[in-house]
Parts: C-alpha cells; structure tokens; sequence
C-alpha cells in the first residue's frame, strides 16, 4: 500500500504556510510530523519545555491515501493557527482558550479556507466513521478498578491500634 511520507507532510506545511499564513513570523522552530493512529484527535500542537520547538502531530490515519488531501491541509491549518493564537507557542496568546467563540474556523475562513472546511466537514461526517471500521485502532475499553471496601480502614486501624 502506498502512503504518504514525511516529506509529503513537511512540504504540505511549507506551502500552506507560505500560501496561507505569509504573515505568520515563526518565532521558533516549528516540526510536523505524524502522531499515533487515533479515532478522535486529529491533530495536536505542542511546545518543548525550552520553547525552543513548537511539534504539530498529525493523525497517523492521514498517511491513507484514501484521506482527501483537503482533510490533511485543513488540520495543519487549523494547528498553525494555534501557533499564530499564541497557543503552544512563544507568540502573545491572544485568546484565553484556544477554541473560544469559534475562533479557529473564524480564521481559516477569513484566510481563504472556507471550502476546505466543508470538504473536510463533511467527508469527517460521511466517511471517518467507515474509515476507522477498516483501518482504525480499535476503541479501548476503558476499565475501572473497583476499590476493596474496607482494605484502607484495616491499614490504618492496624496503624493506630
């Protein structure tokens, strides 16, 4: 099967960057690369503890050449747009929350996204969920450890007894 590589990735940073974001000064190094496979998260902007690297993670799913490539431009546009905001990067943050009031979606359509979005709105509709079924990780139970009644009461009783 063929997929996409991590060249692919960076060079689709780099043109929606320049094509895009031109006003956008990177005030440190920023890296993309592809995360973990994961059903919910599509993509995530995170910074070094020295701030000196600001790391975009991109589902691993998006190497699937069956994912349009406007649903792969899109995340990354929506994660440069947390850097521009100031969020897990050394730029002023300009909101209190990253997603408050819409203010991603906002900017991407202001900086010409608007159809890209749908594309991507309503492949993630129509189309994710049949897409996890053949390639995605499996859902995890989530598992809760039921507490022995009584064992921490024994100890401390033992303790101070």
């Amino acid at each position: 099967m063929k997929i996409r590589d991590q060249q692919w990735l960076e060079e689709r940073l780099v043109r929606i960057w320049q094509k895009t974001f031109p006003d956008l000064v990177p005030a440190n190094q920023v890296v993309i690369r592809f995360g973990r496979a994961a059903r919910v998260r599509l993509g995530s902007i995170r910074m070094s503890r020295d701030k000196k690297i600001s790391k975009i993670l991109i589902n691993k799913l998006f190497q699937n050449l069956e994912v349009p490539v406007e649903v792969v431009d899109a995340t990354i546009a929506h994660e440069l747009t947390h850097y521009l905001h100031g969020f897990s990067s050394p730029l002023e943050q300009k909101f209190s929350t990253p997603h408050a009031g819409g203010i991603v979606t906002k900017e991407l359509k202001k900086r010409g996204f608007a159809r890209i979005l749908e594309v991507q709105k309503k492949w993630l509709k129509n189309e994710w969920p049949k897409f996890l079924k053949q390639y995605g990780p499996k859902p995890r139970r989530r598992t809760y450890r039921r507490r022995r009644r009584g064992l921490i009461t024994r100890k401390v009783l033992k303790i101070l007894g």
